[in-house]
This record gives C-alpha cells, sequence and structure tokens, in this order.
C-alpha cells in the first residue's frame, strides 16, 4: 500500500496553486530506475547509469517537457558537424556538444517542479592551429594543462567589472575509469552575485578520449541554493553523484596504444590529486600587443601545473 501510495502522491502532474506550499520533500525522476548509457570514441565504449527523464504533467503553464538530446550511435571522435562547432575564445578547441537531458524532482500532491537537474557533455579536438595539436592528452601533465585551458576559456574571463563571475576549479578529484584513464570532478562557483558562500554551482567530468580530444560533461543544478537548501539539494546531489559513480570505460586497443606511448617515456601516468584555483578575471589582450607563442611540450608542462597547486 505505502508503495502506490508514494506512486500516487509523488506523480509527475503540477496543478494550478494560488499558494506556494512549504515542501518539506521532493522525489527525483518518475522512472527512476537507472538505465546504462553507452557512448563509442574511437574503439572504447563510455559507460554510465542514469534513469530515464520524465515530463512534468499539466494543464497550465507548470507543465514541462522532457528536453534530452542522446548520440545516436556511430564514434563520436569522427563524427563531425561543421554547423555544431564552437570555437573557444583562444582558438584552441572545437567544441561539438552532442548530449543534453533534464530531470525533473517534484513536490508531493501535484506541487510540479520543484527542482531540476541538467546535464550536457560535448567532445572537444584541439583544432589545427592549437597548441595542444602535437601533444598527447594522454600524458596527465598535458592533460590537466588542457584542462586549466579550456576553463580559462569558458570561465575565466567573464567578470563583474574587475571581479570574477566564476571561481574554480574547486573540490577536484580523480575519476577512475578504467585501468589506465583518468578523468577529473571538480566543481565551478558562480560568483558574481557577491556570495561566495552561496554560490551557483556546475560539476564537470572532463576525461581524455584520444591524443587531441577530450569530453566534458557538465551538471547543472538549476540554480538551487546548494549550500542553503538541503530538501532540494540533498536528492539532487544524490542524483548526481550516483550518475558519476557509475562511470566507466572499456578501453579499445587503439586508444589503450596511445596511452602506452606516454607510459613509455612517462612513468607516472598519475593525474594530480590538488589542484588550485585559477588565477581569474583574465582580460583580453590588446590587439595591437604580439601574440605570444605558447610552448606545450611535457618537460614545460609541469610549471604550468605547479603554480595552481
Amino acid at each position: 500500500m505505502t508503495h502506490w501510495l508514494d506512486w500516487l502522491k509523488f506523480f509527475p502532474f503540477a496543478k494550478a496553486q494560488y499558494t506556494r506550499p512549504v515542501v518539506t520533500e521532493i522525489r527525483g525522476p518518475y522512472f527512476s530506475k537507472p538505465r546504462q548509457n553507452k557512448w563509442f570514441f574511437g574503439g572504447s565504449v563510455f559507460y554510465f547509469d542514469a534513469p530515464w527523464a520524465n515530463p512534468i504533467l499539466g494543464f497550465d503553464g507548470s507543465r514541462r517537457t522532457v528536453n534530452s538530446r542522446h548520440p545516436r550511435g556511430g564514434d563520436l571522435c569522427v563524427r563531425y558537424d561543421v554547423n555544431s562547432v564552437t570555437d573557444t575564445r583562444r582558438n584552441q578547441w572545437d567544441v561539438i556538444p552532442f548530449y543534453r537531458n533534464t530531470w525533473y524532482f517534484v513536490g508531493a500532491w501535484f506541487v510540479g517542479e520543484e527542482a531540476r537537474l541538467g546535464a550536457t557533455a560535448a567532445i572537444l579536438t584541439a583544432n589545427k592551429g592549437s597548441i595542444f595539436k602535437e601533444s598527447n592528452l594522454f600524458h596527465p601533465r598535458v592533460f590537466e594543462s588542457a584542462i586549466a585551458n579550456y576553463l580559462d576559456d569558458v570561465y575565466g574571463y567573464r567578470r563583474s567589472g574587475k571581479k570574477p563571475v566564476y571561481r574554480g576549479p574547486l573540490h577536484w578529484r580523480i575519476l577512475p575509469l578504467s585501468g589506465s584513464i583518468q578523468g577529473v570532478v571538480c566543481d565551478i562557483h558562480q560568483i558574481h552575485n557577491g556570495s561566495r558562500d552561496n554560490p551557483g554551482v556546475d560539476r564537470l567530468v572532463i576525461f581524455p578520449v584520444s591524443a587531441d580530444q577530450f569530453v566534458c560533461i557538465t551538471f547543472s543544478f538549476g540554480g538551487v541554493e546548494i549550500y542553503r537548501d538541503e530538501v532540494r539539494a540533498k536528492p539532487m546531489l544524490a542524483l548526481t553523484d550516483s550518475i558519476i559513480n557509475s562511470m566507466r570505460l572499456q578501453v579499445g586497443p587503439k586508444t589503450q596504444t596511445e596511452w602506452d606511448k606516454v607510459k613509455a617515456t612517462y612513468d607516472d601516468m598519475s593525474i594530480t590529486e590538488t589542484f588550485g584555483e585559477l588565477a581569474w578575471p583574465l582580460f583580453e589582450e590588446k590587439k595591437s600587443r604580439k601574440k605570444t607563442e605558447v610552448d606545450i611540450t611535457p618537460i614545460d608542462i609541469p610549471k604550468v601545473i605547479a603554480q595552481h597547486k
């Protein structure tokens, strides 16, 4: 009886509300059983488990439709839709989005949406003019430098006056995906409202898939006050952690060969366990200033990483 009562109590239906009730519990996706997702990267297969997204039904503006995009098989390392490419600020990476999903959380007795967890994913390829094109992202120091470069591009130049809009990476941790390849999980805080104690949060998962390509998965908490709103934050964070902890990479022969090439010349293939915040905000160079060439050989990259520890 309890099971059926919960089934009805948290049914994803929104009715008109004249006064917003105080919510003490929310529930996540209605179809909560995890489903396996599978992405292909150059002979490697990436797996993670996540529940199906479901709409919130209703007869007014409170209804929500499923907002999702899933790759339809095929090697994502070679699928290249020129209309989808977005070059990053310094023109180092071609960014191709390929995944989008939203999971709604509802209150009891047809209150409707109380929170939403969004996820997007993109594959980034070092373009022809990139300082990373001739390097190998399976080298841990190169990979860390690529992460710093990408985060600078996406977040570092955003400022309010002379103050940064974002800070990060924070809560950096290593994500073991296979016996050889590791990824990184970190948070980016949006602090432009002046509050470091109550920021907006994005959680990123980043991992290399070829010598010149990596994947970035971004989880967004839809404006929920993660550090102040336990009712909404707790189930959202639980679902995020469940999805991330299910991630694994079945490494293909070609990918393993590329990794082994780096291993043959560099013994320590582990990603650094600590990575300090990047110095944001960044400012654009004046057009008249001569562009400085950057040497990104494995010998010099530890110097780049050391300043962020």
